[in-house]
């Protein structure tokens, strides 16, 4: 098994814009939930670290342990939303993002808080569909709106 997932986005140009920095992680999000939502034995990481590749090439790595165990994209996202504020960039000229995430188990042996909140549990259900879709069609027949350019 896996020991770690990793997705990264290399920018065509150095990219100064935040709202692309925060598009591309989204993106990143998406991409690290559905696999390791579709893996044989369906995965959770632990932890999520995201690495930035600045124009002068300099290198800032976050990491930040989750509080369970997740693959789902909502919460991967707002995790790497956290980290990429945390770093506190001005006007960066940023050239990849990437994403890991690590110490993997088997969903299975994951626990998870119970919610009484429905949309959570609908989110969950319509990741569980656009995975079967994805994986039916192909990873790019199905996506979110704010990500099409």
């Amino acid at each position: 098994a896996a020991r770690a997932v990793a997705a990264e986005r290399l920018f065509d140009r150095d990219e100064l814009d935040p709202v692309r920095h925060r598009r591309a992680l989204l993106s990143l999000t998406q991409e690290l939930g559905a696999k390791l939502r579709t893996q044989e034995d369906g995965q959770v990481c632990r932890v999520l670290s995201l690495t930035v590749r600045c124009a002068d090439r300099t290198t800032l790595t976050r990491t930040r342990t989750l509080a369970e165990p997740t693959a789902h994209s909502a919460a991967l996202t707002a995790t790497a939303y956290a980290l990429y504020e945390g770093l506190g960039l001005q006007r960066a000229r940023v050239r990849a993002l990437s994403l890991r995430a690590e110490e993997l188990i088997p969903a299975e042996r994951a626990v998870r808080q119970l919610s009484f909140d429905p949309e959570d549990e609908k989110a969950r259900r319509l990741e569980a569909v656009t995975d079967r879709v994805r994986t039916r069609f192909g990873p790019h027949v199905i996506a979110r709106g704010t990500l099409a350019a």
